[in-house]
């Protein structure tokens, strides 16, 4: 979403929502959520803030940073659920990980992991001509 036209001149005009830190206002039904974006000189930004979403904030369903990432992206945070996923999938494309990173194998099923160490471990042979020496098997 892109930020409004509207000024932090025009928007200290509308009615504050208490318990936002200055950052939800409301000017009749319409709700705006202003933030500071930029490196060195931040910028006050405004964005209309969609009845749908402060109602998401409210009921505690989503965080306002969740939302304010929403604003500026159009799309939602991943979730941990998401994030878990993504990597994966990554490891998945470029299984080396799980011989370097033991933990994310904690990923994976049994199942999983025993088509996938055969050929991680044949792609690090072939990457370094050997295993790590202190590489021990999750299939063991």
């Amino acid at each position: 979403m892109k930020p409004t036209k509207l000024g932090w001149e025009d928007v200290i005009q509308f009615e504050e929502v208490k318990g936002y830190g200055q950052h939800i206002w409301r000017d009749g039904n319409h709700l705006y959520y202003v933030t500071e974006e930029g490196g060195i000189a931040p910028q006050r930004v405004v964005y209309e803030l969609p009845n749908e979403s402060f109602a998401l904030i409210e009921s505690g369903e989503r965080t306002e940073l969740e939302v304010l990432n929403k604003l500026q992206t159009d799309r939602w945070p991943p979730t941990e659920e998401g994030k878990k996923a993504s990597e994966k999938r990554f490891i998945e494309e470029s299984p080396t990980s799980l011989i370097d990173l033991p933990e994310t194998t904690e990923l994976f099923t049994q199942e999983e992991l025993e088509r996938l160490i055969p050929i991680a471990e044949q792609m690090w042979i072939d990457w370094r001509d050997k295993l790590p020496d202190d590489y021990v098997s999750p299939l063991k």
